[in-house]
């Protein structure tokens, strides 16, 4: 059994993220995001947010499907979900990785969910 809340009912929107965001005040979960979530993220479809040209490319390997490159305002409700590509390190100031970069560099696949609004 899964601990997501949203693995028996459903999230309202599934997101894809480029860095972990608390779109509002409220309570949320981040944490580990394994293979069974990954497809679960392809199966029932996402709205990318993703505004990075190459961190949507490198989602796109991983998920292996397409995915937007879209800088979109989002607010996450109870019952929503992103997946979020998480750099492992800090970037210098103003830079911006290229594909092959990014590649290397240390990251994460985590999942965040909002639980409640506060």
């Amino acid at each position: 059994m899964r601990s997501s809340p949203w693995c028996c009912r459903g999230p309202q929107v599934l997101y894809l993220f480029n860095s972990p965001v608390l779109t509002q005040y409220g309570t949320f979960r981040f944490g580990p995001c394994d293979a069974w979530v990954r497809q679960r993220f392809v199966a029932e479809g996402f709205v990318s947010a993703i505004g990075h040209e190459a961190s949507a490319r490198l989602l796109a390997e991983v998920l292996g499907v397409a995915v937007e490159t879209c800088r979109r305002e989002v607010r996450m409700v109870p019952g929503d979900a992103a997946l979020v590509l998480r750099l492992l390190r800090r970037l210098p100031e103003g830079q911006v990785l290229t594909l092959a970069q990014l590649r290397q560099w240390p990251h994460e696949l985590a999942l965040l969910e909002c639980l409640a609004h506060g």
